[in-house]
């Protein structure tokens, strides 16, 4: 009887470890993020790329330390319980959302939840400033515009939104958010032929901690290119230059090689699964190849989620 009590006790307490151990890697200060490095969250900030539930392209991260917690994006309407889990392991309470345009794989989940919050508090949202009119009389060549109806009818009378615009410079969640692209005329002089306004007016947030930087590209595509590189880059102000960048547009049909070489960055994100980053059909696998060539880490889906540090 006393072996057999014995064993139980040593089972349950082998169970507890193995609970604590399991617990301990998912408590934000305990993660360790794609360099190595497990980050103090007194000080330091946690990003997070996750993959979208629905098995496609799609954006959601999250920027997280001690005393805040903010998304960026969300992705695909499918995504929804997938970003409620993640917020509910953080007391379900959102600082700050920000939508970097309202597309589906961006904002799909969004919509859901901010529709229909339940025990979640969202105390902020910033958005790209879109010209929900404008883009209503030309029509969405690239998504389905109810996407955008249904964004603009939530959020247009809230007193918590923001509406983000270019040059911008603003605290967050005690991080500096600088901003480089959002809805405006510039937008509108650069846009080809395509007519793709919501993709090139998505936000370019430059966000800045103490000592480190990130670039958040969003969908911006081609057409905005040379602009927002004359304007930011080392020729203009300089601003492009940062340790880890959200490539633009799932790094499909967007910044040119010149463009990431500007950043100097060491690692690079690409919202999309490798069906996509290793499908030669796709612009992004040209760019995560040339980006590893220059000794660049380059993440994806298939090891997400994926973590770095903003020290």
């Amino acid at each position: 009887m006393k072996k057999r009590v014995s064993l139980l006790a040593a089972a349950v307490t082998a169970a507890a470890v193995l609970l604590f151990a399991a617990a301990s890697f998912l408590l934000p200060g305990r993660r360790q993020d794609a360099m190595g490095h497990t980050p103090d969250l007194s000080r330091e900030y946690l990003v997070t790329q996750y993959a979208d539930a629905s098995g496609a392209q799609g954006t959601f991260y999250t920027i997280e330390n001690d005393s805040s917690f903010l998304i960026i994006d969300g992705g695909w309407a499918e995504n929804e319980q997938a970003v409620r889990e993640v917020i509910g392991a953080h007391g379900n309470v959102v600082d700050a959302w920000i939508i970097s345009h309202p597309h589906r794989d961006h904002a799909g989940a969004f919509n859901a939840v901010f529709a229909d919050p339940g025990e979640i508090e969202i105390k902020a949202v910033y958005d790209n400033g879109f010209d929900y009119d404008f883009i209503e009389s030309v029509g969405e060549p690239y998504d389905d515009i109810t996407m955008m109806e249904t964004y603009h009818a939530l959020t247009a009378d809230d007193p918590r939104v923001t509406h983000l615009a270019r040059g911008q410079v603003t605290d967050i969640c005690g991080l500096t958010f600088r901003v480089l692209n959002a809805y405006d005329d510039t937008v509108l002089a650069a846009v080809g032929d395509e007519k793709d306004y919501q993709n090139n007016a998505s936000l370019l947030l430059r966000v800045e901690s103490a000592h480190s930087s990130m670039l958040f590209c969003s969908d911006i595509k081609y057409d905005m290119n040379d602009t927002l590189l004359a304007a930011w880059g080392s020729a203009g102000a300089d601003l492009l230059s940062c340790d880890y960048v959200q490539t633009g547009h799932h790094g499909n049909w967007s910044f040119s090689d010149e463009f990431y070489d500007a950043t100097g960055a060491s690692v690079f994100f690409f919202d999309a699964p490798s069906g996509i980053t290793e499908n030669a059909d796709f612009p992004a696998s040209r760019l995560a190849s040339y980006l590893s060539e220059k000794n660049g880490t380059v993440l994806d889906f298939r090891t997400a989620p994926n973590r770095v540090t903003l020290k």
